[in-house]
């Protein structure tokens, strides 16, 4: 697991500059101490564990040091997230100086970057995510290429002016915003928010605004470090009937077939009856002429699935529900009863929803749609052979539309297919 610490350092103090304003600066780490109290990405202080970050306003480069001298409990899983919001001047080809306070004669005090990650690396520290909202930050890729360790560098601007911290509140609010369905700040590859769909969330306000304003300040950001996981994804799967699924999917007409045989036993030739005059099974309505629904053969293979799955058996030729298949007809509990059931006696002894979590993620990395058959040869060379029939081939389209399969990955890029 993760030690998460973070060292925030803000400062208005630069002679000759009143933007930002002390006012702008405060409220920002207002922000972040805000972030840090609610604890949703488990940031700690660097010098002890339990407690948590307090901001640094116009500190020294004492204050700086002491906060990395104090630092405790470091050891290769610590990670360290500095962000520092105020004025600076280049330095040199490729660093830049952080003006943090003014001395009494109305002299910058100043801190050299490079000296800054040199202290850090001092400490042990190898996992590294710095956040620049400063004018120049861009100047300094340099000084993080050489660097050791793992990291991850956003600036707020290139070689250019930052202008009135507007980076910083583009990246608080990528931090405060509620998660929402689909949310873009998610790498769905990842399994959760990254730093990296962090700093794009910020970039694409800051494209916003800045183009509305008529200025130019694009934000960067480097490293490798970036995919790491700030915030894993909420993995929550519905034990009832996904009102969001379309009615027309595989999903859908599952659902919909096991409520007609719910009503009463059919023979096949009375199914076929019923589903032709089900909207629900409608492929193609012709005006004037005869419309189009799903096939014979179709509807033979949505039975072999329900029949394999348990829900239904068919003695004497006629079609009769089980046990198994009333509880699933209950909108409340259809999505649990049928993931159980796909899990039990759908699937190959052996593969499990979670190797198939890894089949499809494994898939996508390579840029493969997860097809049934793509499945079935990814999961022969993870080295389990993976039977393809009717039914198992059904319950792999059907289930991206229950939340389990990939728990919102594959089902936000490949939704259940029409059938």
């Amino acid at each position: 697991m993760v030690d998460r610490r973070a060292l925030v350092i803000g400062s208005w103090k630069a002679a000759g500059r009143a933007i930002p304003t002390p006012q702008k600066v405060l409220s920002l780490l207002g922000r972040w101490q805000k972030i840090f109290d609610e604890d949703r990405y488990g940031f700690r202080a660097l010098a002890d564990r339990t407690m948590k970050p307090a901001a640094l306003e116009n500190p020294s480069r004492a204050d700086i040091v002491a906060q990395l001298d104090n630092s405790s409990n470091i050891s290769g899983d610590t990670e360290l997230l500095v962000y520092f919001v105020g004025h600076s001047v280049s330095e040199g080809p490729d660093d830049i100086r952080l003006i943090v306070d003014v001395d009494k004669d109305g002299n910058n005090r100043s801190i050299q970057l490079r000296w800054l990650l040199d202290t850090i690396a001092s400490e042990r520290i190898r996992k590294l995510v710095v956040i620049l909202d400063t004018c120049h930050a861009g100047r300094t890729e340099q000084q993080f290429r050489v660097a050791s360790g793992d990291w991850f560098a956003m600036f707020g601007t290139g070689d250019a002016y930052a202008f009135d911290a507007a980076f910083s509140d583009a990246v608080l609010r990528a931090l405060e915003a509620p998660i929402r369905k689909n949310d873009q700040r998610f790498d769905r590859r990842h399994e959760g928010m990254t730093y990296n769909k962090v700093f794009e969330n910020a970039r694409g306000r800051m494209v916003s605004t800045v183009s509305q304003a008529g200025l130019s300040q694009i934000p960067r950001a480097y490293g490798e470090y970036g995919n790491t996981v700030l915030l894993a994804a909420p993995r929550r799967v519905p034990i009832g009937y996904n009102p969001f699924a379309s009615g027309r999917s595989i999903y859908g007409r599952v659902f919909r077939l096991l409520q007609i045989i719910q009503a009463e036993p059919l023979s096949m030739d009375q199914l076929r009856t019923t589903v032709r005059s089900d909207p629900i099974f409608l492929l193609q309505r012709q005006e004037g002429g005869v419309s189009k629904y799903v096939s014979s053969e179709r509807l033979s293979e949505y039975l072999e699935f329900l029949r394999q799955a348990g829900f239904i058996v068919r003695p004497g030729g006629l079609v009769q529900i089980t046990e198994a298949g009333v509880r699933a007809c209950n909108t409340t509990g259809f999505n649990n009863e049928v993931m159980v059931a796909i899990e039990a006696n759908v699937l190959t002894d052996g593969i499990t929803f979670k190797f198939l979590d890894q089949v499809v993620m494994r898939l996508l990395e390579d840029m493969i749609p997860p097809t049934p058959i793509k499945i079935r040869e990814r999961a022969a060379m993870l080295g389990k052979a993976m039977k393809l029939d009717v039914p198992t081939r059904l319950a792999l389209l059907l289930l991206p539309s229950t939340g389990q399969f990939l728990k919102g990955s594959a089902d936000a890029i490949f939704p259940s297919e029409l059938g």
